[in-house]
């Protein structure tokens, strides 16, 4: 139960509406930490073509109030049409642990991250994922936000996140919790081009775990000391004088995907966007 303090206090999403390029280099510069050997004190962060667009996860957009052990048992079953075509093998705990450590509280984290590195590969794939995809670079999430952009009187977005700033981090049994993954797992190569990190968002219910929104924590105001959300916009208009200046140092579709499509797509963006 809230109080009535925590049911008036604001969400703890900071939102800062700039109006070019430049403003936002200097915005970020402000946000590093500064201490690289703290490894859980890292800002992440992600771009969306979009400004409109809520923060959501592929599942979400397919599947509403999913539960945990349903989503890990299709991931289990489709595992062997992944392990064939990839070559690879997947790690993943059998169906009857599956079931069981999604009904206890205390063993989902750990358990969790026995699948971490299957189901960052997955997301990377384009599989339906409860994963929310983040960068350490605010660069890498600028491209994708520009680079998917098309109407130059809407905004983009580039969400800042900072899981927690102490050494400890708190959540409630009854709440909804975001949980982080990362730098690093063994999973797609993707992975590492891109300086991925994830987070999930998952709330203990009736003695079950479900998904949760992520914006379902940010609107939590009883944690004001970790898990903090910055989202910049930024006009989408800036779009060809940004990728322009990333393409001078070989960020594209290409370098990140490292795929024929992501090479096709860096000479469209070259050939066409860049000279309208």
């Amino acid at each position: 139960m809230q109080s009535n303090d925590e049911e008036t206090a604001k969400p703890r999403t900071t939102e800062v509406k700039l109006s070019s390029w430049e403003e936002f280099e200097e915005r970020v510069t402000a946000l590093d930490p500064g201490n690289e050997r703290r490894v859980w004190d890292e800002v992440w962060f992600r771009g969306q073509a979009d400004a409109r667009w809520a923060l959501e996860t592929t599942l979400e957009r397919r599947s509403r109030g999913t539960q945990v052990s349903d989503y890990l048992r299709v991931i289990q079953r489709i595992k062997p049409s992944v392990e064939t075509f990839t070559g690879l093998t997947f790690d993943m705990p059998p169906y009857q642990v599956i079931e069981q450590s999604c009904r206890q509280f205390d063993l989902f984290q750990g358990f969790m991250f026995e699948s971490a590195t299957y189901m960052a590969h997955l997301r990377h794939g384009g599989f339906p994922s409860p994963l929310l995809d983040w960068s350490h670079s605010p660069y890498v999430a600028a491209f994708f936000a520009f680079s998917k952009a098309r109407d130059p009187s809407h905004e983009v977005a580039i969400y800042a996140y900072r899981e927690h700033p102490g050494i400890a981090k708190f959540g409630g049994s009854d709440e909804p919790n975001i949980f982080s993954m990362g730098p690093y797992i063994r999973t797609h190569n993707r992975h590492f081009r891109q300086q991925s990190r994830y987070t999930f968002c998952a709330q203990f219910i009736d003695g079950h775990w479900y998904f949760a929104p992520h914006d379902s924590v940010f609107k939590i105001t009883s944690r004001l000391e970790q898990d903090l959300l910055w989202k910049f916009t930024i006009p989408a208009s800036e779009r060809r004088k940004v990728l322009r200046h990333f393409d001078k140092f070989n960020m594209n579709e290409y370098t990140l995907f490292a795929s024929e499509e992501g090479l096709l797509e860096m000479l469209a963006m070259r050939e066409i966007d860049l000279r309208e």
